[in-house]
């Protein structure tokens, strides 16, 4: 069949050139389209639940709100994990989904069974919220709105009403977060003495607010032929219209307004946190969000073309300044993997041109480049994979033209010297073609097929390598096709017969190893064995390295994250964040800096004011001058902000994998610690104890415990007795409690499209907690009475937060490494707190965070690798037909290993996931110049030779083409191996395993192969007088005339 395909492919070789034409044309408009990306989207299937629970502690959070939920959402479809946070006034429940669960769907069921619970919730709490349709790659691009000349307030409202509504049109946007500044607010502000001398009450004022603020509908009055809408416009629209609503009206007629008893003023929502930039001052900010799926290179774009569309209309000094912007990771990340691409691709061109001896060969040989490429972009349509440093990263274009370097060798070697021309040409190639193609395209397919085992990864790994897996197997699969239906045609069109056989240093090469070959299969024994020793010493080496789950990509950006006391209030962790960020600017790598303290006041984010992430934008590492990597960077910052600031605990990470880390896992840090119990101040102790063991293991850089207790309150309990004897309720002392900060919303004031709260305000005397007992509160008879009268005031210490995963209560350990590998460290760290920390009974620790994906990633793997050797040993024995040749050439596959191991050995690299990946693909490659010298031994038996002058003559005939493939497969990755640019990180361990295996690989293939075929081969007893006399005649280069 393959014969017949080739004959008519080469009948018709314009048209498959021009066929070819079209593919790589239709190959650069899919590319031109493709979404693009710096990094995979690894984050989980997730849904959160937010609920505002004004007035609410963290333990009554929990009791009311979290709990309540979690029991609703526990047991919804597809679920995989149920987590959540309980602090001060705000609850929220993440529900964690099976991959490849709908989004939407998800969101549905959600929905659905958070409305079945929402009446159970307290009085006052608000109305649950879903988070944005986002992931761990949905923060794009930040930007701050700053002006010398406008308000906080002003910059504010200019975010909120002009700037964001504008920016969320643009599609691939699902929100835009907004925070900083002052949230404008009408606030009416009531003097508790003029209220008590007027003998009104806080709840008079606040009903005669809302009952003046509305308007209604009269239905319609007819007027002739015409229909006139009835109207009743009572809504307020100002400060002086709020002062004059009326209150009640005195004996005398008079009437008491709102401005008799209260100052009416524009004021600002109560801030839950504040943003800060270069230790200048506040600011205010604005982070977009991408949805799930987007092409994040087009919305980045499309977002800074609105962005400068909206700078042209706002007033006079206001500017837009970007923060962060995605695309400059994007950028950075694919000008490495196209840099690696094309040097690749600029390698395998010169060294085919210098081992081929055929500058038309070689470029049509790379001609498959193109035409593999448009194939896998095709596939990497079809199939939803995004363009990245994953996807893109780890392509060897070597990998891709192995099969017609075989197919031209055998054209060189079968045709050279030979004057041909027309049909006698066409049918000549086709016969030399069809002789190899089958093989070729067997070791091909093999290769093609040990990534499909790929695709059985699940989590974080399965999301990193399985587009990698779909993409490569893509890319090979049109290599399979360039080989079968183009390039026998582009050969016969444009590669005329060679007028010898190759250079003559490639020849040299051949007849040295000739004259090696027989002491190779006479020592065949001790090759072998030195292999195995190798291969075992290779394994026992690299299960004492270490290991990690993947390396630590460097964004170019880092976000350094401070912890403090949880009493601390917005005020001192504002100038703190201030005098932080002002040591930052004291490093030369540092461009620009902007600090976040808290949440917005919308929650988006369960943090308080003990939280700080600040994003530090930094300059090209190579001008850096502090230090010269990340980790001694990140010590540095670490150093100098915990030496100058108090109080302060300093980790440092980077935006993405900041993000990505805590929707995963819920966890920022590298590695999480769970202490599982139920008391708190236990799991606090049980908590510290785990810490202080694991602080000493070597490795270790931060070290972070959760805070859970010690946050100041101040509880006011009605006592129920006393308000009984003044005929006081209950509700009308918490409403004062309310009044008293938060204010009581009573409405919205609309300026046109624009609405603000109307909240009515009882402030203390002075911003005392021993004021708050001088508030008045509503008794029988219309009397007031002090707070302080009918309501216990304690001030007191209460947790935090309260985190819970799957229905349990936790306290997390968070440790971030410096300088040693991850599996390494969590074995020493699991041993030592074993032996060093006993917990009682209904108390665990369990590890998570990147380790957790590590195990995961390495039990899947033990499955995978078997089954892709399965694949290759059923592919072989499937060509030959015969078990020892399968079984020769797949013996190769365990000591090309050994290559690789040793290449990250000497490069000091840790085993990890890419590197593992490296290893099955050094399996499949390592197959074909096997299969190539084992199919040309078996057609030399086949044919009656004998079988030691078969190995000899087969190893020798083919060894140009096995050395040519191997050099062209490992000089294609060499520029991936050496990359140092944003992203290499990555494809570092991959590329030099692959180098190196494929280098050892190919020494084994063309010396102890030769002696495992010659061993597992039957040999005749008429044969062995033939095989002593060939043992002192040495084999003879073929010769091509």
């Amino acid at each position: 069949m393959l014969l017949a395909i080739i004959q008519q492919v080469i009948r018709a070789k314009g048209l498959m050139f021009a066929l070819l034409l079209v593919l790589i044309g239709v190959g650069v408009y899919a590319a031109l389209e493709l979404p693009i990306d710096a990094v995979p989207d690894v984050s989980t299937i997730q849904v959160a639940v937010l609920t505002d629970a004004p007035g609410l502690s963290p333990v009554e959070v929990e009791r009311s709100v979290t709990t309540p939920m979690e029991l609703a959402l526990n047991g919804v479809p597809w679920l995989v994990e149920l987590r959540s946070v309980s602090r001060s006034g705000l609850s929220a429940v993440t529900v964690v989904f099976q991959e490849g669960t709908d989004i939407w769907l998800a969101r549905q069921v959600v929905l659905e069974r958070v409305r079945q619970v929402e009446a159970e919730l307290p009085k006052g709490c608000g109305k649950p919220q879903l988070s944005p349709v986002s992931g761990g790659l949905g923060e794009i691009y930040q930007f701050v709105v700053r002006s010398d000349h406008h308000s906080p307030t002003q910059l504010r409202t200019l975010l909120d009403w002009e700037i964001a509504p504008k920016i969320r049109q643009v599609p691939g946007i699902v929100e835009l977060n907004t925070m900083g500044g002052d949230l404008k607010e009408y606030h009416v502000v009531v003097d508790p003495a003029r209220l008590h001398a007027q003998a009104l009450t806080l709840s008079q004022v606040a009903e005669s607010l809302e009952r003046a603020n509305t308007n209604v509908g009269g239905g319609y009055i007819e007027r002739s032929s015409e229909s006139l809408t009835l109207r009743g416009v009572g809504l307020l629209q100002n400060e002086s219209e709020i002062g004059n609503v009326v209150l009640r009206t005195a004996a005398d007629g008079t009437p008491v307004l709102v401005r008799n008893v209260a100052s009416v003023q524009v004021g600002a929502a109560m801030r839950y946190g504040v943003i800060t930039r270069d230790g200048q001052g506040e600011a205010v900010t604005g982070t977009t969000m991408m949805l799930i799926g987007s092409n994040s290179r087009q919305v980045v774009n499309a977002v800074k073309k609105k962005v400068a569309e909206i700078a042209t209309e706002l007033p006079p000094g206001v500017k837009i300044e970007p923060i962060y912007d995605r695309s400059d990771f994007v950028g950075r990340t694919l000008a490495t993997v196209m840099r690696n691409l094309v040097e690749g691709a600029l390698v395998v061109t010169l060294v085919l041109a210098l081992m081929l001896g055929t500058v038309r060969g070689a470029l049509v040989v790379v001609m498959g480049i193109p035409a593999s490429m448009a194939i896998a972009v095709l596939g990497m349509h079809l199939f939803g994979i995004t363009g990245d440093l994953m996807s893109l990263g780890a392509i060897d274009f070597g990998f891709l033209v192995d099969g017609p370097i075989v197919i031209l060798e055998a054209l060189i070697a079968g045709l050279a010297g030979k004057q041909l021309k027309g049909k006698a040409r066409d049918g000549a190639y086709t016969e030399v073609a069809g002789a190899v193609l089958r093989p070729v395209s067997f070791a091909v397919a093999i290769i093609m097929l040990v990534y499909l085992p790929l695709l059985s990864l699940t989590g974080i790994e399965g999301k990193m390598f399985r587009p990698m897996a779909i993409t490569m197997a893509c890319a090979l699969f049109g290599a399979l096709v360039y080989s079968v239906l183009f390039f026998p045609a582009l050969t016969a069109l444009f590669v005329p017969p060679a007028k010898g056989h190759g250079p003559r240093w490639m020849e040299r090469v051949t007849e040295l190893y000739a004259r090696c070959l027989p002491w190779a299969l006479e020592k065949r024994v001790w090759l072998l064995a030195g292999a195995t020793a190798a291969l075992t010493a290779a394994v026992v080496l690299i299960a004492g390295s270490g290991a990690d789950f993947l390396p630590r990509i460097d964004e170019g950006d880092i976000v350094v994250t401070i912890r403090r006391a949880p009493s601390i209030n917005l005020q001192q962790a504002r100038d703190l964040d201030l005098a932080t960020e002002r040591v930052l600017a004291r490093f030369p790598e540092v461009i620009t800096s902007l600090g976040m303290t808290g949440r917005a006041e919308v929650a988006i984010d369960p943090v308080g004011n003990d939280t700080t992430d600040i994003f530090v934008h930094l300059r090209d590492k190579s001008e850096w001058k502090t230090a010269h990597d990340l980790d001694s960077l990140s010590v540095a910052l670490k150093d100098a902000i915990e030496g100058s600031i108090p109080g302060t605990f300093v980790s440092v990470s980077q935006p993405i994998e900041d993000k990505t880390n805590e929707l995963v896992s819920g966890s920022r840090a590298d590695v999480q610690i769970n202490v599982f119990g139920k008391e708190l101040e236990q799991l606090k102790l049980y908590s510290e104890k785990v810490a202080a063991v694991v602080r000493g293991v070597r490795g270790t850089g931060d070290t972070r415990v959760e805070r859970v207790l010690g946050a100041p309150q101040i509880t006011i309990r009605p006592d129920r007795a006393r308000l009984a004897r003044y005929g006081a309720k209950a509700e009308d002392a918490l409403a004062a409690v309310r009044a008293a900060r938060v204010g009581v919303p009573v409405g919205v004031i609309y300026e046109e499209e624009k609405r603000f709260e109307l909240r009515v305000i009882v402030p203390p005397r002075v911003p005392a907690p021993e004021a708050l007992g001088e508030l008045f509160v509503e008794a029988g008879g219309g009397t007031l009475v002090p707070l302080s009268e009918v309501a216990s005031i304690e001030q007191t210490e209460g947790p935090a937060q309260i985190r819970r995963e799957d229905l349990r209560r936790t306290v997390r350990v968070e440790v971030n490494l410096r300088g040693r590998d991850l599996v390494s460290w969590v074995h020493e760290a699991q041993a030592k707190v074993a032996e060093q920390v006993s917990l009682p009974s209904g108390y665990e620790v369990t590890w998570g965070g990147q380790f957790e994906n590590f195990e995961r990633a390495r039990a899947r793997l033990s499955m995978v690798v078997p089954v892709a050797l399965a694949i290759i040993f059923c592919m072989l024995l499937w060509m030959f037909r015969e078990a020892r040749l399968a079984l020769a050439v797949f013996a190769i596959v365990p000591f090309a290993l050994t290559g690789g191991i040793f290449g990250l050995l000497l490069r000091g690299l840790s085993f990890s996931i890419p590197a593992a990946v490296g290893f099955i693909a050094l399996a499949g490659v390592a197959v074909l110049n096997g299969v190539v010298i084992a199919n040309e031994v078996r057609n030399k038996v086949a044919s009656g030779w004998p079988v030691m002058l078969a190995v000899r003559e087969g190893a020798v005939y083919t060894a140009r083409a096995v050395l040519t493939t191997g050099a062209v497969a490992a000089l294609g990755f060499m520029p991936m191996a050496l990359a140092t640019g944003a992203g290499a990180e990555v494809q570092r361990p991959l590329a030099t395993v692959v180098v190196s295996g494929i280098a050892f690989s190919t020494l084994l293939t063309m010396f102890i192969l030769p002696g495992l075929l010659q061993m597992l081969l039957r040999k005749p007893a008429s044969e062995k007088a033939a095989e002593r006399h060939l043992k002192s005649v040495p084999a003879e280069v073929p010769n091509p005339t």
